[in-house]
């Protein structure tokens, strides 16, 4: 799943590098005296906050040095890691991948660690345990919470007299009313083709229900017969009106940046492109809303799910090491200094959202069990959605996109 932004192309040199960097960092005695452990994580927007949190337990834990991995095609870095026997020490990835590498038996059980103890999310580590296949066992465990939403420029809204809409309804009469004003309603990046994917699960998310995955696992539904996808497809190509000159030939990095310089006044994206932007224009008056798929207010779901989950790799010569750091990961003040810096929702629930936004998501959604998990998460992490819905944005053949669905989750859903 999960929904947070990973680039996913990665050359072929890249990957034979990452491999030998793999080689190079895995877990090991240096000369010092000092263990050496290796931290292969996928986020790339989190790689300085990493590194500050790797030097913090560094000072506490002087015999041990970690070094941190970043590979955003975290995927195919691992497979060629565990084919020459590379297994990281500590391993933190998205849940889709996550379910690639739970079947590869790698990872030690996390049930009673200091770690485990931590988590108050249990509604995402019963999440995460089902999209890893492990039977109700805890393989790893979510890092964070996230939240996708529709990020808007209070400013523009207040100028231009809008309110926060709480219906599909008034959601597309205030795109209108923004177009009407000679503004651009939303800037969509389907360059990237998970951002394609991330508006469908925006879509179709909240209103597939909480028995859809189990059905499709069943064979008794299908996404072509799904009611709900059939109505997202109707949507995503309503949006689409609404998009910039060329949507296409549009990036992640660049929709960031428009939205930061006042490009739009909508972007459907997560939370966690807040920091990216602020790091473009840090005067940027930034509101976040529940995109609303409902009919009524009463309707709608937040999307939500582990933003990562984080496991570590068993019978390895420093599984001890490892865990000591990610029992340090799980501690409160490295969940407060992470999930704040990464605009994220921390999974203890003694560390609340230093930003008012992500506390108001908190309180009356995420708390209150208003939420929906995120239909990529039903598919593993070669699946080709996030492609797919790209091809459909650009032609609108919904029946053909709707069967191009469920051919691939034949292929590459979680059963």
């Amino acid at each position: 799943m999960t929904a947070r932004p990973l680039k996913r192309s990665v050359g072929l040199a890249l990957v034979l590098s990452m491999a030998g960097t793999l080689a190079a960092c895995g877990g090991s005695s240096g000369s010092s005296g000092k263990v050496k452990i290796e931290f292969f994580q996928s986020k790339s927007e989190s790689i300085a906050v990493v590194n500050k949190l790797i030097k913090e337990f560094e000072q506490s834990h002087p015999d041990i040095t970690v070094v941190q991995n970043n590979a955003p095609d975290a995927l195919t870095a691992l497979k060629t890691a565990l084919v020459k026997g590379n297994v990281p020490d500590v391993i933190a990835v998205n849940v889709s991948v996550y379910n690639d590498v739970a079947k590869t038996n790698v990872l030690a059980p996390q049930t009673g660690t200091a770690a485990a103890k931590a988590v108050n999310a249990t509604a995402a580590i019963d999440y995460t345990n089902k999209a890893g296949q492990t039977g109700g066992k805890t393989y790893a465990l979510p890092w964070t919470v996230n939240a996708q939403v529709v990020l808007y420029d209070k400013d523009e809204f207040a100028k231009l007299g809008l309110r926060v809409p709480t219906t599909w309804a008034e959601f597309v009469q205030t795109a209108q009313k923004i177009k009407a004003a000679g503004q651009q309603p939303f800037e969509f990046t389907w360059k990237d083709n998970w951002t394609a994917k991330l508006l469908l699960n925006s879509l179709a998310g909240p209103t597939q229900g909480s028995d859809f995955w189990q059905k499709l696992q069943g064979g008794s539904a299908t996404f072509a017969g799904s009611a709900a996808y059939r109505t997202a497809t109707d949507r995503l190509l309503q949006l689409k009106k609404f998009a910039q000159s060329d949507p296409f030939g549009t990036t992640y990095d660049d929709g960031n940046a428009a939205f930061a310089n006042g490009k739009s006044a909508m972007y459907v994206q997560g939370t966690w492109a807040i920091p990216e932007i602020t790091a473009i224009n840090a005067h940027k008056n930034i509101g976040e809303f529940v995109l609303p798929t409902g009919d009524t207010a009463s309707q709608n779901l937040l999307l939500s799910g582990p933003d990562s989950v984080v496991g570590v790799a068993k019978s390895g010569s420093h599984e001890k090491q490892a865990q000591e750091f990610v029992d340090f990961l799980f501690s409160k003040s490295a969940q407060q200094e992470y999930a704040d810096d990464q605009h994220l929702i921390s999974v203890r629930n003694d560390v609340a959202p230093s930003d008012s936004g992500l506390a108001q998501l908190k309180k009356e959604w995420i708390d209150t069990d208003k939420t929906a998990m995120y239909p990529d998460g039903m598919f593993t992490g070669a699946s080709n959605l996030a492609g797919l819905t790209q091809t459909f944005l650009y032609d609108g053949n919904a029946k053909k996109y709707l069967g191009d669905v469920d051919s691939d989750f034949g292929k590459n859903g979680i059963k």
